[in-house]
């Protein structure tokens, strides 16, 4: 790099340095400083495949996958972003309450002609300068403040003005507390509890749908195990088949057999060799699918890196103790956040209806006023005791100040303002609009929680029809292996034909893809219980992190 580029990266660095070292310096700066640049959510990048390869092979389980699913799917990303939204608008229902300082400076000058001598100059000349700061907030649930500064400097070149030039300043205090409508400020709260609890319906919905695709890529876990595991009894099968064709050759040798008897064992070994290349092709595209879950896709040294699945179908998950179909049930209502957000709408609906009805209410408010003023500048004519002459008093800002804040010249009082709505056709129907929403939300609970009961009692179906499915297809998976072997002796001994062996042998290959079946079934049936008992995370050990509001 030149002199010149090195010397440009130092400037860079000292400014950030510099900005840095402000921030930290000046508190109130750094958070006037983050208002402009808030920490922002940024695009993360796919993380943590590397701790996973393996002599150069991405070696994954299920709880590990699942990890990476989490992690870098897009999809949950995606899902995850809605709760920042919902949180920003959190931060946007702030803004009632936000304090306002306004800072305003007037200056205007005037000249007329005059038509009365009592004018005391044919041409009236005016300047006013006038600044005022005013600060207004609204105090939570409490009343809404208004504090007012002003000071305003006159002058003329009219001969009457006792004080010319002229310092007035005024100081207001104005404290409105609403009495009927809108007490507590329930209007002015009511986007904010709202934002609120839609946060809470937000984050409650995203940990539902991410419960959801962690479901369904488990079960494509799952698949995928099963298509490798169809490999395997494919590469039984055609082994049984070489065997049956490489007797059958020796015997064509011999003499035994004839060249039309060695046809039907060829024929079975060229489709066992179809079934095989076609079941290696369904497992690479289930490997791939995993890929791109996980973000493996993305990465050129992952892109084509083979990847080898550890578990087996065959041993039971880990912790895995269902529950009695009653508490099943009950813990499923209690905790699935599907159930929560429905009855957090209800809410919402609930607080809608109070703000309609409020806002057909009479509005009263209780307001009180303090305040002073105070007066200076140069003051002309005065007559001295001696001599009767007249001599200039001058004066400004500090005696009108000095006044101000003496409190020489103070005001106070209060008032009553009452507003009576004589029709409210908007809150009316705003009321109505409320009301109907509420039962719609609530038949919508309902249906959410028959779903829920639904879903637990399905699953619970399906992991008993898969246990019994497991124990049925390994009964059958030891009968079809002796009825083979028997099958095997019987053609040694030529009482039986090929034909009869092959179709034996086929029989145990459909047997074993139905116990794998079975076996994947069942692992898949458990990640649906775990899906309808809200279990899922829990029994994986993962942990939603959602963003912190005010």
């Amino acid at each position: 790099m030149s002199r010149g580029g090195w010397r440009a990266l130092a400037l860079v660095a000292a400014a950030g340095a510099a900005r840095l070292a402000w921030c930290d310096s000046f508190p109130l700066l750094g958070s006037y400083e983050r208002r402009f640049h808030p920490d922002t959510v940024v695009e993360r990048d796919v993380d943590g495949l590397e701790q996973r390869i393996q002599n150069g092979k991405l070696v994954l389980n299920l709880k590990t996958f699942l990890a990476l699913v989490l992690k870098n799917s897009t999809g949950i990303l995606l899902t995850q972003l809605d709760v920042y939204t919902a949180a920003d608008a959190i931060t946007s229902a702030f803004a009632p309450f936000d304090p306002q300082v306004l800072f305003q400076f007037n200056a205007q000058r005037s000249v007329q002609q005059e038509a009365a001598q009592t004018s005391g100059t044919e041409s009236l000349s005016d300047l006013e300068q006038t600044s005022t700061a005013s600060y207004s907030q609204v105090l939570g649930a409490g009343p809404t403040v208004t504090a007012g500064f002003n000071a305003t400097r006159s002058s003329s070149n009219s001969p009457f003005n006792f004080f010319n030039p002229s310092v007035a300043t005024g100081l207001n205090l104005t404290v409105t507390q609403p009495l009927l409508q809108n007490r507590g400020n329930l209007q002015i709260r009511a986007p904010l509890m709202v934002a609120r609890t839609q946060f809470r319906i937000v984050t409650e919905q995203s940990q539902a749908q991410i419960a959801t695709t962690i479901a369904n890529a488990a079960g494509q876990y799952w698949e995928a195990i099963r298509a490798r595991e169809n490999i395997r009894v494919l590469e039984q099968s055609l082994d049984l088949a070489q065997k049956s064709y490489e007797r059958d050759r020796q015997s064509l040798d011999l003499g035994a057999i004839s060249k039309l008897d060695i046809l039907q064992s060829q024929s079975q070994v060229a489709q066992r060799k179809l079934d095989l290349i076609q079941g290696r092709y369904a497992y690479q595209q289930a490997l791939d699918g995993l890929r791109q879950l996980i973000g493996a896709d993305l990465k050129p040294n992952t892109l084509g890196m083979e990847i080898v699945l550890e578990d087996d179908p065959r041993e039971t998950p880990a912790g895995f103790h269902p529950l009695p179909l009653g508490e099943a049930i009950a813990k499923a209502r209690r905790d699935r956040p599907e159930l929560s957000a429905a009855g957090r709408r209800v809410g919402v609906d609930e607080l809608n209806a109070r703000v309609a009805r409020d806002q057909m209410t009479p509005r009263l408010d209780l307001s009180l006023q303090a305040g002073s003023s105070g007066l200076g500048g140069n003051q002309l004519p005065v007559v001295l005791p001696v001599g009767g002459t007249t001599s200039l008093v001058t004066g400004g800002l500090g005696d009108s100040l000095y006044q101000l804040f003496g409190f020489s010249s103070p005001y106070y009082g209060f008032s009553l303002t009452l507003g009576i709505p004589v029709r409210s056709s908007a809150a009316q129907a705003s009321l109505t609009d409320a009301l109907v929403n509420r039962v719609r939300d609530r038949y919508s609970q309902r249906q959410i929680e028959q779903q829920v009961i639904l879903d637990v009692e399905t699953a619970n179906r399906q992991l008993d029809l898969a246990q019994a499915s497991v124990e049925a297809a390994k009964t059958s998976r030891d009968l079809s292996q002796q009825n083979v072997d028997a099958e095997q002796m019987k053609y040694q001994l030529g009482t039986v034909t090929a034909f009869e062996l092959l179709t034996a042998q086929s029989q145990l290959a459909t047997v074993e893809a139905s116990l794998v079946n079975a076996y994947v079934d069942y692992q898949k049936a458990v990640v649906a219980y775990r899906r309808a008992t809200w279990t899922t995370l829990d029994d994986l050990g993962f942990v939603l992190e959602s963003p912190r509001v005010r």
